[in-house]
């Protein structure tokens, strides 16, 4: 009964240790690994809402001239 249990036991080691090189895998380049870990890091909300202020609060472009504008100087 006791080489049962222990049959079991490296089963179940095994099982996991499959799973985890599964669940780690690997990346062709490191964009691949970003987008890997961007879909499993939750951003807090806070934090957007920063970013959105932030990006709010930045000068606008001026429109640009147009060529006679540029051509005369005005």
């Amino acid at each position: 009964m006791n080489t049962r249990l222990q049959q079991q036991q490296s089963s179940q080691a095994s099982h996991s240790q499959q799973s985890e090189t599964r669940q780690v895998g690997s990346f062709e380049n490191a964009e691949e690994a970003l987008r890997a870990d961007r879909n499993q890091t939750t951003v807090p909300t806070s934090l957007g809402d920063r970013i959105a202020e932030s990006l709010a609060s930045e000068p606008q472009p001026a429109a640009p001239k147009s060529w006679w504008q540029r051509l005369f100087g005005n």
